[in-house]
């Protein structure tokens, strides 16, 4: 056993159900531990940002994405699928390309940017609400918290509008967001490859015709040698995968909780400025993203353990958002929570460069859902409830809601 790790076999706990009880466990046995495949996990809050921030020793650009998804258990699609990049992104490098590829997407992501479609990100939540307004039983995730963040990404991009019903087939297979039909893998391959070509067309139309959308503003960045094709295409790909299934998990996650704790629920009917931070307590209290993933790029130590490079380190974001040295009472959904610096998006330079709309997308959600019906009720049992088979995504697969 290399100094200051302690082996941790978590392989028959019921994580994609309840993950938290093994989360305490982790606490208890060490602060790095080694998994039954070899892999470290780091899963303190301390630690959590400790590795995130050291871009120098930890990388991702480092790591194989096909021999990390090798390493889980099976995902169709998303973040948790080995072969969604084709090429770099921001996502998979270091600097300096990490800062040449993302300045390039970041313009998309500012605050006035975001500004400037939330009015049209309302009309969507509104028109995607309509069906529960009327009573009906509503599934929050297919008939919602899916859709909507694939309808504003793809209007971002610039995705032309007669061509926005195949464009979300296709971008719900590669996300894994295909939540009303499950595609099996050699269709959700078909789907990927379709998209893939169809974005390549789009390009080409924005060398001859150019446009302000986002792939319009890469195809500029490729003229000016700062991407290339592919990268602009596998950037479009990331910024439909981390977008998609953060924001439809947040989005499931904040309304299964409000259902399992009513007078959360009441004190957002009341105040509705607390919205915000009840977006920011789901992101803590039942992230999103449970995990992450770094490969350490030279020998170094990480509380007392020595860490070696090439070994593959999992930072276990849902651990550290309950991590008691961080906030008090981590176990409890407080809507009000005032200090709240979770990890759940990220932290370093590799934070979400997607956090803010993510945000702002979840925030509207909430605000048309409660205005329509302000005291839902989740219809969906608790033991019903069917999670993603991985450790790396959580939220339900299906939750029903009724007005």
């Amino acid at each position: 056993m290399t100094q200051g790790i302690v082996d941790f076999d978590f392989s028959a706990m019921e994580e994609h159900v309840d993950p938290y009880p093994t989360y305490v466990a982790m606490r208890n046995a060490g602060r790095v531990l080694r998994s039954p495949i070899g892999t470290l996990m780091v899963h303190r809050y301390e630690d959590v940002r400790r590795t995130h921030g050291d871009h120098d020793a930890f990388s991702l650009g480092a790591i194989d994405m096909g021999a990390a998804a090798a390493r889980r258990d099976g995902h169709e699609g998303g973040l948790a699928s080995g072969d969604f990049l084709l090429a770099e992104t921001m996502l998979t490098t270091d600097p300096p390309d990490h800062e040449r590829l993302r300045r390039v997407v970041n313009r998309a992501f500012t605050p006035r940017s975001i500004d400037a479609i939330e009015s049209r990100v309302r009309e969507i939540a509104r028109q995607l609400l309509a069906p529960l307004a009327d009573g009906e039983a509503f599934d929050i995730v297919a008939d919602f918290a899916a859709p909507l963040p694939t309808i504003v990404i793809s209007e971002l991009l610039g995705v032309p509008s007669e061509d926005a019903n195949k464009f979300r087939v296709w971008s719900e297979a590669v996300t894994g967001t295909n939540v009303r039909a499950r595609l099996n893998p050699e269709t959700s391959r078909q789907y990927s490859a379709q998209l893939r070509l169809y974005l390549s067309e789009q390009i080409e139309r924005r060398k001859e015709a150019p446009t302000d959308d986002l792939i319009g503003r890469m195809v500029v960045a490729n003229s000016e040698q700062i991407m290339t094709d592919a990268e602009v295409v596998a950037a479009c790909v990331l910024l439909l995968v981390a977008g998609n299934e953060t924001t439809m998990r947040l989005i499931t996650n904040m309304a299964l909780a409000l259902g399992r704790f009513p007078g959360e629920l009441e004190r957002l009917v009341e105040n509705p400025d607390l919205i915000a931070t009840g977006v920011e307590e789901t992101l803590r209290y039942d992230s999103p993203v449970q995990m992450l993933f770094r490969a350490c790029k030279q020998d170094t130590v990480v509380a007392d353990a020595e860490i070696q490079k090439g070994q593959f380190v999992l930072t276990m974001l849902g651990a550290a958002n309950r991590d008691p040295d961080a906030f008090v009472d981590p176990d409890t959904f407080d809507v009000g929570r005032e200090e709240n610096m979770h990890v759940a998006l990220g932290h370093g330079i590799h934070y979400c460069l997607g956090a803010p709309l993510a945000r702002r997308e979840t925030r509207i959600a909430f605000e048309e859902l409660l205005q329509m019906v302000p005291r839902f009720k989740v219809l969906t049992r608790d033991e019903d409830l069917r999670y993603p088979p991985t450790l790396m995504l959580r939220s339900p697969l299906s939750l029903v809601v009724q007005g």
